[in-house]
């Protein structure tokens, strides 16, 4: 058997097979034979259909239980014995199989490149400055306050800007009702454009127990075709007009959050979060910046087989995210291909900053032992508010999970490593 291995890229390479005749022969036979001895045609016992009845119906199935038997036998010990490793499944290209001749196929496959990490020490980067910003933590405490506001009833007057009032309502298309234009006890906000441009302001000015027809045109690009552009009139009863009453900024306001004495004690732990969140941050915006630095150093040339494994993941983790937010792909304008067709570059360059990281780790000898795993492990367990012991057993109990997470302690142990022999110029954050 001839066996020819080429080089069509750097991560691509083409393995040429020619098997002799003979063994073409051989395996031709012997896959006939199974066949006769599985299949049932009428007019003969199992097992006697001739030669020619088995090639004249079973021709097919024969080539393809060769050429799998004979792919399986000369493909896979020929990655080990030229130490070819894989990152795809092959792309066979065969010729016909004919008794009595040679046989040839060609399997390509994407493999990991070969990468020696050089200019490593010295990387520059540019690290944030963390300077806190106050605004920041009063917003926060303003939001937990909004959080807490009530809502109480005002009499006396007509609703005005900032008001919550309680509505009935009942659309009408040119005096017909439509589909989604009616509600009962809606309460709306006046003034926070939730509704159609127009209708708000036409309740500010009205009474408790009042009724009125509002009128209004829904915008053009409105999603219901039959509504876009169109005029139509609300009928509208004013139930109940309340304000948002917001509890004073005081001691008895953090208490109510449990574990606070005072607004100070609240303050500070707000903006200890606020100051931890930030510096986590930085850090990984430093982080990226160095592998950043590393790759513009290292341009190597990566299998789109794992640029595409890459891309899904980011898909799948963007979905779960925005689902989480009740939010979809679609919302944002973009579906399965434009999403790949946008973040492909940012795939390419995560898979980039991972093989350099794995190379260098190599030349490097950076090792990741059972301490550092337990260590991250703890950290987990913190951060998640769950015992040690549970998180242990479930990556002890998942090989998988286990992997991935020694494969993380690595590569960031390898950043650090890259980070300590950086030279790292703090900057403002207007400069990054």
């Amino acid at each position: 058997m001839q066996i020819n291995v080429e080089a069509l890229s750097k991560v691509k390479k083409k393995i040429s097979f020619e098997i002799p005749a003979d063994r073409v022969t051989a395996e031709i036979e012997k896959a006939y034979d199974q066949i006769r001895k599985q299949v049932a045609i009428k007019g003969f016992r199992k097992g006697k259909v001739p030669q020619a009845m088995l090639e004249k119906h079973y021709s097919d199935r024969m080539a393809d239980d060769v050429l799998k038997n004979l792919v399986n036998d000369t493909y896979f010990s020929t990655l080990k014995e030229h130490k070819i490793y894989p990152v795809s499944h092959p792309v066979i290209d065969s010729d016909e199989l004919k008794k009595g001749q040679a046989f040839t196929y060609s399997a390509t496959v994407e493999v990991f490149p070969e990468i020696e990490v050089k200019d490593y020490a010295g990387l520059a980067v540019k690290k944030e400055k963390y300077v806190r910003d106050e605004a920041v933590i009063e917003k926060r405490l303003g939001e937990m306050r909004e959080g807490m506001a009530q809502l109480e009833p005002v009499e006396g007057r007509p609703a005005a800007q900032g008001d919550f009032v309680t509505i009935d309502f009942k659309g009408f298309l040119n005096g017909v009702p439509f589909a989604g234009g009616e509600a009962t006890d809606h309460v709306l906000e006046l003034g926070s454009g939730r509704f159609i441009p127009g209708f708000e302001e036409q309740l500010m000015g009205m009474e408790v127990a009042a009724e009125k027809d509002i009128v209004v045109t829904f915008p053009a690009e409105y999603g219901s075709e039959e509504l876009a552009g169109k005029e139509v009139t609300f009928t509208v009863k004013l139930k109940e007009i309340k304000v948002k009453e917001l509890p004073p900024l005081d001691d008895e306001f953090a208490k109510q959050f449990g574990e606070f004495e005072t607004l100070a004690d609240l303050k500070a732990k707000l903006t200890e979060m606020h100051d931890l969140r930030e510096k986590d941050r930085i850090d990984a915006d430093l982080r990226d910046r160095v592998v950043k630095a590393l790759i513009e150093k290292n341009d190597i040339e990566v299998p789109e087989t794992m640029v595409e494994r890459q891309l899904d993941m980011m898909l799948e983790s963007t979905k779960r995210r925005l689902a989480n937010q009740k939010l979809s792909l679609a919302i944002m304008g973009l579906d399965d291909e434009s999403y790949k067709v946008q973040f492909k570059s940012v795939a390419e360059q995560q898979v980039k900053g991972s093989l350099l990281l794995d190379a260098l780790s190599g030349q490097e000898k950076i090792t990741v032992g059972e301490a550092d795993v337990e260590a991250r492990l703890k950290k987990i367990a913190e951060e998640n508010g769950q015992p040690f012991e549970r998180i242990n057993a479930y990556y002890k109990q998942n090989q998988q999970a286990l992997d991935g997470l020694v494969s993380q302690v690595k590569e960031d142990r390898v950043v650090e490593f890259l980070l300590d022999k950086a030279t790292v110029t703090e900057v403002d954050k207007g400069e990054i």
